[in-house]
């Protein structure tokens, strides 16, 4: 496993712009398939500019993810995110909820700009058939947080913070954790689940394929990598990366 330096950049913000911001057209961040896309699409970016800056994103498919090329040769590259996923059901619900209060508020020209941050009590239920309790209890405790400096009695929030802010934000924090490494298996097993669908992208596109891998996030459901990770397996993809999005490392496993 080689880890890989990131390219100087004198501005990584207009780079990013000038590589995702015409795929970034037309999606809404409160729609939850758009707003996985947009993560999807922000992540890539931020590889290419970071480490692979003579690439562009061509097309954004299925199958692989997306086609990018630097003029002279394309490849397929296919995007994949490795979370703990009993974690993550949760933090994505929670993160779900948070847009579609957004929404709400954005909706209603009474809320001024702000940011909330939310930390949420560990033992609350959750699940789909406790959504529309739980948004709306999201929708009237911060609202009378935000106007009125006063936080409703109620099970969800343990705290609330407020800050001056550009826009209508609602943030959820989990509180206090740990992150794992990830372990050899998890990582074999993330790579072979793509390496079964590998024949269908070549067919799709007649290219040859990477596989971007992504951890190090900012929530609990993250790993990080063990810096001695040697891997000894096969696979028929042309490069293997993986990328700790937080902390910007990028190591090449293929």
């Amino acid at each position: 496993m080689n880890e890989l330096l990131p390219i100087e950049s004198e501005d990584l913000s207009a780079c990013m712009e000038q590589k995702i911001n015409r795929y970034l057209e037309g999606l809404d961040k409160y729609n939850q398939s758009d707003s996985q896309k947009i993560l999807e699409l922000c992540q890539v970016g931020k590889f290419l500019c970071t480490f692979f800056p003579e690439y562009e994103i061509m097309e954004v498919r299925e199958g692989p993810d997306f086609i990018i090329s630097n003029g002279i040769r394309s490849v397929g590259l296919e995007h994949q995110s490795i979370y703990k996923e009993d974690v993550l059901k949760r933090t994505g619900f929670f993160e779900n909820i948070a847009l579609l209060a957004e929404q709400e508020f954005d909706s209603d020209p009474e809320m001024p700009n702000f940011l909330v941050n939310c930390y949420l009590n560990k033992d609350v239920d959750y699940g789909n058939k406790h959504k529309k309790e739980i948004l709306a209890t999201f929708i009237k405790v911060i609202k009378e947080y935000v106007l009125k400096d006063r936080i409703i009695e109620n099970n969800l929030f343990e705290r609330l913070m407020k800050m001056d802010h550009t826009q209508k934000s609602v943030e959820v924090n989990f509180g206090g954790y740990m992150v794992p490494m990830l372990s050899d298996q998890k990582l074999l097993e993330a790579i072979q689940k793509k390496e079964q669908k590998l024949p269908e992208y070549i067919k799709n596109t007649s290219l040859p394929q990477w596989l971007l891998l992504l951890i190090g996030g900012v929530g609990e459901h993250s790993y990080y990598l063990r810096r001695n990770t040697q891997l000894d397996f096969k696979t028929s993809f042309e490069r293997i990366f993986i990328l700790e999005d937080f902390d910007n490392r990028f190591y090449e496993l293929k």
